[in-house]
């Protein structure tokens, strides 16, 4: 991704003293060396600040006290970005930013309000890197960490910071922090193009695929397990089928019977509608028959209650409305009640009450409409004032009608009670009948379950086509290929670094078999004289951690810039790279001889500043790099692509003396 810096900016709070603009060259190596507390070590805050961060960890005092906006001038690969942001408040983060957008742009003096806040910089930022809006994982993925890519995940890779750029134990910015490593470590594979967004895209819609088909195959196997059972119990229905006299005594049941015949047979008994059997003169004395004649009268009865019920919630639920909308317009009418009161001033008044003009001709014409238009608004609120009889009227007719129904029902019910008092016979074939209504439930739900089971239903389709799916996305996905990816780009990734540490300081046997990096550890590993991988933590001198850090970020770097498509910025922040070394120069040569160095550290600080600009000349200057150092330009003078920025010293600093003294 081409994002370079051209301008670091500082407001001061007081404008009159006009803001702060430290210039950067795109594609070489700028370098701003001074002394201590001059404010090198605050570029990485401000740039981080300005690119969204949620935290604020730009020096306090005297920086923060007397600047009221930080702001970046950016170029993309389209067009430039002054991206500015408000100074925090206290110990909290401003959510103020300010972005103009241009081919060009100038800074302007003063930034007077923002325009845009932090989340909306964060989605532009975002869609700068065009990074993908999936997740790692399927959403019910329990796997920590398997969240959207950020842009600000990606500041990991750009910094590194005074107390990084030498670390023997952490490699990359901010990632002592747990959640920084794990979300870096996850996110890796397709920061070095192991995996796109395709792979993206088919991993989560894997995740639906899978679950989908976790479930329908349980109940696949559960219903397989339980086909036996329900076998038995279908010919036990039928069974009992025959004793309600609802098969014919001649059926013969066989102990062996397809399913598809058991089936058939079932069907037939749901299809004769015996929830209403006709009892014969055999089966039926007298007492059943009016028992039949009574429970069908009240189920009438029965279902003239609901419908009456029914009509009377309806009843209850226009009441409601109406009269909710009449006290709305009510309280319209009483706000408004001025139509009254507009004729009243408009007989009453010399001049014009709308304008003041004693002589306005059509003043009471005009008036007398607007108060017409209220009058219509206060006869809709006193159409609405009471609810129309009809509603009474009705609702009395239908209460009557419930409660005349209720009787019914309740003399029905003690006219059956009766019966079955006084005829045992009744109430056996009455508790027969009611068991074979529950008995033919019973049946027609085996019948629809069992129909599944013989027949499959749609479940070993739906399971077919899910498993086709899963090994179409198995292979989109491809497990193994993106490990063989991410293993062939960490290759090319490890040979530029050994590439690098041609030129810098590390021991002689570290320059000959390329180191190897643990996606796992986020670190590097080097071989030892006996032949062992060892992290660097365990590797002496301070010398080497440098070099290591130093040669894989440009490594790094070289190949983001060499993919077809990068999410990474093309800059890179280096803070006090020549802390481990505190070189000394004699001035007393002339500046062409290189003999006026008179140590080693001197050389070693060289060969840093040689391996940034090989590296930034090498690619054609894609990639930027800033250098924040206390060495001084005769380290660095005679190696081409370095941009002295600034000499922070005698006085001049980040912040000019002349904004707090």
């Amino acid at each position: 991704m081409q994002l370079q810096i051209l301008k670091l900016i500082i407001w001061p709070k007081v404008q009159a003293f006009g803001p702060q603009i430290v210039h950067f060259e795109k594609g070489r190596v700028n370098v701003i060396t001074g002394g201590s507390r001059t404010g090198k070590s605050a570029i990485i805050p401000i740039i981080d600040y300005c690119l969204a961060s949620s935290e604020c960890q730009i020096p306090i005092d005297t920086i923060r006290d007397h600047s009221a906006w930080y702001g970046l001038l950016l170029e993309t690969e389209h067009e430039q970005w002054l991206l500015a942001r408000k100074g925090p408040e206290g110990r909290d983060a401003s959510d103020a930013f300010y972005l103009m957008r241009g081919e060009v742009l100038s800074i302007p003096p003063t930034i007077e309000a923002a325009n845009e806040k932090l989340e909306s910089i964060k989605h532009l930022l975002n869609a700068l890197a065009d990074i993908p809006y999936f997740r790692l994982s399927a959403v019910d993925d329990p796997r920590p960490f398997q969240e959207r890519l950020s842009f600000r995940d990606l500041m990991t890779l750009v910094f590194q910071s005074q107390e990084v750029v030498a670390n023997q134990n952490i490699l990359f910015y901010k990632t002592h922090a747990h959640e920084h490593r794990e979300r870096l470590k996850n996110w890796l594979p397709y920061i070095l193009g192991a995996e796109n967004q395709e792979v993206l895209i088919a991993r989560q819609r894997l995740g639906v695929v899978q679950a989908k088909l976790s479930q329908l195959r349980r109940e696949y196997q559960k219903q397989q397990g339980n086909s036996r059972s329900w076998l038995d119990g279908m010919i036990n229905h039928l069974r009992l089928a025959k004793r309600f006299g609802l098969l014919a005594e001649t059926y013969d049941i066989p102990e062996e019977s397809a399913p598809e015949d058991l089936i058939r047979v079932a069907t037939e008994i749901l299809a004769t509608r015996p929830e209403r059997p006709a009892p014969t003169a055999q089966q039926l004395d007298q007492s059943a028959q009016e028992m039949i004649r009574l429970e069908e009268e009240e189920d009438k009865v029965s279902d003239e209650i609901s419908r009456v019920r029914k009509r009377l919630d309806d009843i209850h639920k226009l009441k409601a409305g109406l009269t909710g909308y009449g006290n709305a317009a009510r309280r319209r009418a009483d706000r408004l009640q001025i139509s009254q009161w507009l004729d009243d001033i408009t007989k009453d008044a010399q001049s014009c009450p709308l304008c003041g003009e004693a002589q306005h001709e059509r003043s009471r014409a005009e008036m007398l409409k607007i108060a017409a238009a209220f009058q219509v608004v206060e006869t809709e609120a006193n159409r609405t004032r009471e609810i129309p009889s009809s509603f009474a009227r009705e609702e009395l007719n239908l209460k009557t009608q419930l409660e005349s129904a209720l009787e019914r029902r309740t003399a029905l019910g003690n006219r059956i009670d009766k019966v079955l008092r006084q005829d045992r016979a009744a109430k056996e074939q009455f508790d027969r009948r009611q068991n074979m209504f529950y008995f033919l439930g019973h049946l027609k739900a085996s019948v629809d379950m069992f129909r599944r089971v013989a027949t499959d239903g749609d479940l070993t389709e739906q399971v077919r086509t899910l498993e086709n799916e899963e090994r179409d996305l198995l292979k989109q996905v491809d497990p193994k290929g993106v490990e063989r990816r991410l293993d062939a780009a960490l290759r090319v990734v490890v040979q530029k670094t050994l590439t690098r540490l041609q030129t810098l300081d590390a021991e002689d046997k570290y320059k000959q078999i390329p180191p190897q990096f643990s996606v796992k550890d986020l670190n590097l590993r080097v071989q030892s004289n006996d032949g062992h991988w060892h992290f660097l933590a365990e590797v002496g001198s301070a010398s080497n951690w440098l070099s290591f850090h130093i040669a894989f970020i440009c490594a790094l770097h070289e190949f983001f810039n060499e993919q077809p498509h990068s999410c990474v910025p093309s800059f890179a922040v280096f803070d006090q790279p020549s802390q481990v070394y505190f070189p000394k120069t004699s001035r007393v040569t002339q500046p062409t001889d290189l003999s006026r160095y008179d140590d080693e550290d001197v050389q070693a600080v060289i060969g840093i500043f040689q391996t940034l600009a090989d590296s930034v000349r090498e690619q054609g200057g894609k990639w930027q790099c800033i250098v924040l150092d206390h060495a001084r330009d005769e380290i660095y003078d005679q190696i081409d692509e370095v941009y002295e920025v600034d000499v922070w010293r005698d006085g001049k600093k980040l912040i000019p003396p002349h904004w707090y003294q």
